[in-house]
């Protein structure tokens, strides 16, 4: 799949999709619970909590591997460079960083990083040529070109060289200016991996062992027969509050909360949360991607904004969050709400109807009239197979715009395979009248400026119009200039819930990796 492809579109791979809901009606949509004042954390003792989805591994290699799932093991063994907490970007293995001009990193080592004691590293402490190591791999990946998409090597091309100036220090010299070189040593993936570890195990990786997974995280581990098992290690640079940590899979999540054996679980059945007592702490942890449609806006029809609006306003976005489901999603806006910090501010001037309330309906067929929608003829919006029939998503959508439109629109339902190169060869817009709905790709990243940037900036890999409006970044990322949202139209994001046992602290809940947090997990 070509870039603005991989950009538009997800198959939910490697994860669990969220069930169809049950009608609004017959249960209640809980609320998150107001976070208490924490308690101080006792030393010592285990938890066991639910991964987001199956464990889908295929290597412990981080720099090849494609699977998120593979992070709910890597990302609590290793660290990163630096790391997002509270959607703020932190230091990690780098103490502390510079940037003595706007094409120069310097970043400085934390001298209690160390390797953890299995061989081959046998407990040595980090060094700075370790990182000049991985990184300079990293590049050799991405220079050839045949990595998974997943690890983003793209976002390494401004890295002109690596080098170490002096003993603890790692620097990185571009070849232009990027303001998300921070985001992107904090990605996913950008896992430390020690040049010993590559040389010993990089051909033997793919056999899943426990032996070869060898880092500078806060945890060990070994597999359990349910799940897998983390053992605190105390001597590297951020040292657990828990003796033990058990990660299983989702099934029978909801159950096994009840009867006492998960600690925190990942409910996203509202059948499922109806069963968990009002004594458990609930927090919304929404899905890692959004329901989106890409209309490329640079061609007719759909060089014409009002169009886009008219639809906008049929597709009330609280009326599709209860249709489709069950009320378990938010509208998301320019920059969604799993990337907003609470003062963002991004629901005023959001550019299209449809947004907060249901009454742009009402005035949307003569917005579509007057557009010169009714001369369009049938309309067709494809719908990903794995998408629907599972929410009924073809015949809620084509409903709500013919009844508020008028009867022109049909339903198509492909694999994301088809539309995917539907998309790469412009089969959207380009005079034909048919667009798609569906997830889009995992977010990138907890930033709100670089979802701006690839999603909205003329020229990004979400974009493929030509000559359409510049997305302008002012301030926090949450002003979106231009021709409205230049074709990438959001609609919801879904969420589920997570559930926590009272007498646990753990971080918030973040459809973006934040294992490395776990290390802060205590009971009280």
């Amino acid at each position: 799949m070509g870039a603005a492809g991989y950009v538009a579109l997800s198959g939910r791979n490697g994860s669990s999709s969220p069930k169809p809901a049950t009608p609004l009606e017959s249960l209640p949509s809980p609320t998150p619970t107001t976070v208490p004042t924490p308690t101080a954390p006792r030393p010592g003792g285990s938890q066991t909590i639910t991964a987001p989805g199956r464990f889908n591994l295929d290597t412990f290699d981080a720099q090849l591997t494609g699977e998120s799932s593979v992070v709910e093991i890597l990302g609590r063994t290793h660290s990163r460079l630096v790391q997002w907490a509270d959607k703020k970007l932190t230091g990690d293995l780098a103490q502390r960083w510079e940037t003595p001009d706007a094409q120069t990193l310097i970043l400085h080592l934390d001298p209690g990083a160390r390797w953890q004691p299995r061989a081959p590293l046998n407990g040595r402490a980090l060094t700075a040529e370790d990182v000049v190591s991985h990184l300079k791999r990293s590049l050799q990946i991405a220079a050839g070109g045949k990595a998974p998409l997943a690890q983003r090597y793209h976002a390494y091309g401004a890295i002109a060289s690596v080098d170490s100036p002096a003993a603890g220090q790692v620097r990185i010299a571009l070849n232009q200016p990027d303001p998300f070189l921070l985001d992107t040593l904090a990605s996913e993936f950008a896992l430390i991996q020690a040049p010993e570890a590559v040389e010993r195990f990089s051909a033997v990786w793919s056999k899943l062992d426990s032996d070869h997974v060898v880092g500078t995280g806060p945890w060990s581990f070994d597999w359990a027969n349910d799940g897998v098992t983390f053992t605190a290690w105390l001597d590297g640079h951020r040292k657990p509050l828990l003796d033990e940590l058990h990660v299983v899979e989702p099934s029978d999540a909801a159950k096994r909360f009840v009867d006492g054996s998960l600690d925190e679980a990942i409910i996203r059945d509202r059948r499922d949360s109806s069963l968990i007592p009002a004594t458990a702490l609930r927090f919304r942890r929404y899905e890692p991607q959004i329901v989106m449609s890409s209309f490329y806006a640079g061609s007719p029809p759909w060089n014409d904004g009002n169009l886009i609006n008219a639809i906008s306003a049929a597709m009330a976005r609280p009326e599709l969050a209860r249709r489709m489901f069950g009320g378990r999603a938010e509208p998301s806006f320019p920059v969604p709400p799993s990337n907003q910090a609470p003062a963002d501010g991004v629901r005023a001037g959001v550019g299209y109807a449809g947004y907060l309330d249901e009454d742009t309906r009402a005035g949307a067929r003569s917005a579509w009239g007057a557009a010169g929608g009714l001369g369009l003829g049938t309309i067709t919006i494809d719908f990903p197979s794995v998408f629907d029939p599972l929410y009924s998503a073809s015949s809620i959508v084509v409903a709500m715009l013919n009844d508020a439109l008028g009867p022109q629109f049909k339903a198509g339902v492909e694999t994301y395979t088809t539309i995917s190169k539907r998309i790469v060869e412009g089969y959207y817009g380009n005079g034909r009248p048919a667009f798609w709905f569906g997830w889009g790709a995992p977010i990138s990243s907890p930033s709100a400026e670089r979802y701006v940037a690839e999603t909205y900036a003329a020229g990004s890999p979400g974009q493929r119009a030509t000559g359409a409006p510049a997305t302008q970044v002012v301030g926090d990322a949450t002003n979106i200039i231009g021709a409205g949202f230049l074709g990438v139209v959001p609609w919801l994001q879904q969420f589920a819930d997570v559930v926590r046992n009272p007498k646990i602290q753990a971080p918030e809940p973040s459809p973006f990796w934040n294992q490395h947090l776990d290390y802060l997990r205590a009971n009280v």
